[in-house]
């Protein structure tokens, strides 16, 4: 009798432990993992830099991209940010999820908060050059970090430039490539060669696409776009690679 008691409690305990296991996991999976580097590099005037921020900030705050999120089996995304030139890669939003709107608002505050303080350090050298590759390195290496399961990630690349810092940004896209990320991109300007540029070195994956943004207003949309995109995979972006 006593055994028949430890078999049944000790089958209750692996169950309630299995049960742990399975709602850890689901706590620490989200339906994509997101990371974005804002070019910083001295071909960025200031403005620029306050475009990207401010075009993130009120993005992440759309109500399409909230729905997006939503709509997804897990209800969240992770989400990260850092800003690159050919130097440190400070990040304005360390790893977090985003899966309601009080998420997305303080997502948005702390983008909007963190960049002075970050570019302003006298611990940090961001540097000046454009370091394309360098810059997804760095997203290749966090996405590796990122404390969330997640059956897609994607890698976000804003900037106005080519790389000059001597390597060129294929070998970085095959790494990021490998590890099942898409890699999409933003040209500040909308320069055309820049465009093509992106098309042919930088962006990757069965659903990549490379966008331009030339004002404060298109970006934000630009952003919309991309996130909307990212999040539910049935969603395409308004012009696609093939169309600029």
């Amino acid at each position: 009798m006593l055994r028949c008691v430890r078999l049944a409690f000790l089958t209750l305990f692996c169950g309630a432990l299995s049960c742990l296991h399975a709602a850890a996991a689901e706590e620490l999976s989200t339906d994509a993992n997101i990371i974005t580097g804002l070019d910083v590099s001295s071909s960025i005037n200031a403005q620029e830099t306050m475009l990207q921020i401010d075009g993130m900030a009120q993005a992440i705050r759309s109500p399409a991209i909230l729905a997006a999120i939503q709509h997804g089996q897990h209800g969240r995304i992770g989400f990260a940010v850092f800003v690159w030139a050919d130097g440190d890669y400070p990040e304005l939003v360390s790893w977090r999820t985003i899966g309601s709107q009080e998420d997305a608002e303080a997502t948005s505050q702390e983008i909007s908060s963190r960049l002075d303080a970050l570019l302003s350090s006298a611990t940090r050298s961001v540097g000046t050059l454009t370091n394309l590759s360098g810059a997804m390195d760095h997203a290749s290496d966090m996405l590796a970090q990122a404390p969330y399961r997640a059956k897609r990630a994607v890698v976000n690349i804003i900037g106005n430039g080519e790389d000059n810092v001597g390597e060129d940004p294929q070998r970085a896209r095959a790494d990021l490539l490998a590890r099942g990320a898409t890699i999409n991109g933003v040209v500040v300007g909308g320069d055309p060669a820049v465009l093509n540029y992106y098309r042919n070195r930088v962006i990757g994956g069965r659903t990549a696409f490379v966008l331009p943004a030339d004002n404060a207003e298109t970006l934000v949309q630009v952003f919309a776009m991309k996130f909307v995109s990212e999040i539910a995979l049935h969603v395409q972006p308004a012009e696609r690679p093939d169309r600029l």
